[in-house]
């Protein structure tokens, strides 16, 4: 199962819907879901307490899709940087802004270390749209806090990526107003980290 989150927030599987079925059929949403299989079990049908505790809230009934998203956390599962373990957050180092494609118009943020590029809403950077992006991982943009430079590498995309119009097969170091093509997403690279300014560790 793969969840997927909407513009209007909204969590449903995309292996089952292509789009937010919430959005699609309004009238529905809320409604409990069984959360039996369609089996030969005489409780088939029959909707239970999604999580069941000593609040006053014990066994309500809560849509199904309400608690994924309430027992499966955007950061569950996922490596800290260790920035983030001297901030307490994750700050930005830089943008990627979309010039050309379907997210014209559209910033997405860097942070330090590895930020993984895809279509995939588990990607660090998520470009939607463009299905000649890989899923997952069709390229990584790395920023090294250590010697303050910026990092641009191809991934395990079919696509090739550019930077600057030439093919990249190997990591390559990036500069401000870099532009890369990602399928047929067109960005620029602006950077906010190095020489000049560096976030100070608490």
């Amino acid at each position: 199962m793969e969840m997927r989150k909407c513009e209007r927030g909204h969590y449903y599987d995309v292996s089952i819907h292509s789009e937010c079925p919430y959005c699609n059929n309004e009238g529905n949403v809320g409604v409990t879901m069984a959360f039996g299989n369609t089996g030969s079990s005489g409780n088939n049908g029959v909707t239970m307490p999604v999580m069941p505790n000593s609040s006053s809230e014990n066994n309500v009934t809560r849509p199904l899709f309400e608690a994924v998203q309430k027992s499966s956390g955007d950061d569950e599962g996922r490596t800290v940087a260790l920035i983030q373990t001297d901030m307490g957050i994750d700050p930005v180092v830089g943008w990627l802004v979309c010039v050309s494609g379907k997210e014209k118009g559209r910033d997405y943020r860097i942070h330090t270390d590895n930020n993984y590029v895809g279509r995939s809403e588990k990607m660090d950077i998520c470009i939607r749209g463009d299905e000649t992006i890989s899923r997952e991982n069709q390229a990584i943009i790395t920023y090294d806090a250590t010697d303050k430079n910026y990092y641009f590498s191809p991934g395990d995309g079919r696509s090739i990526v550019r930077v600057n119009d030439k093919a990249i097969f190997q990591t390559v170091e990036l500069k401000a107003y870099d532009k890369l093509v990602i399928g047929k997403t067109e960005l620029v690279f602006m950077p906010l980290c190095g020489e000049k300014f560096e976030w100070e560790k608490e």
